[in-house]
């Protein structure tokens, strides 16, 4: 049995349309603050998220608390995770065991102040065929909104484990 997914924004999400009109409408809005930066702190407007922030230690901070790098990992993994879910319910496929992992790379393009994010996500779907495990990870990155607001900026690498 497939996993069934009712939430607000799954239609837009699935096929670019809010509500059968073209285009999209805001359905919610996150908003977060840094102090500081890389050596700051971050916290969200409903006082949720509240964290310290650290060079990490590959980078020669002090490493111990979150670095923008994992947030982004972390947030990334679960919008394609529901990406994911949804297509995979479209094709029939129970995606329960599912699992997906970010990789959120900081890249040095020759200068020393010129720097890019490389993104490496991979999908653990069991018990699927591999060739439609492949077509529903390339369709949820096609649908995935964090997919979209990179594509063409970010190079993003797709895994089926």
């Amino acid at each position: 049995m497939a996993s069934d997914y009712s939430g607000p924004g799954v239609e837009a999400e699935l096929t670019g349309t809010l509500g059968g009109e073209a285009g999209y409408g805001t359905l919610y809005t996150a908003r977060a603050a840094s102090t500081g930066g890389r050596s700051g702190r971050v916290t969200t407007d409903d006082g949720l998220l509240d964290l310290e922030i650290r060079v990490p230690e590959q980078l020669g901070g002090p490493g111990g608390a979150p670095n923008p790098e994992q947030l982004m990992a972390a947030a990334y993994a679960a919008c394609f995770h529901n990406s994911l879910t949804l297509v995979a319910g479209r094709a029939g496929v129970d995606a329960t065991d599912a699992g997906v992992e970010a990789a959120v790379e900081l890249r040095r393009r020759g200068r020393q102040d010129d720097y890019v994010i490389g993104v490496d996500v991979t999908v653990h779907l069991p018990e699927v065929d591999p060739r439609l495990a492949g077509r529903i990870v390339e369709q949820a990155h096609e649908h995935c909104p964090y997919s979209r607001a990179l594509l063409g900026n970010v190079e993003v690498g797709l895994h089926l484990a």
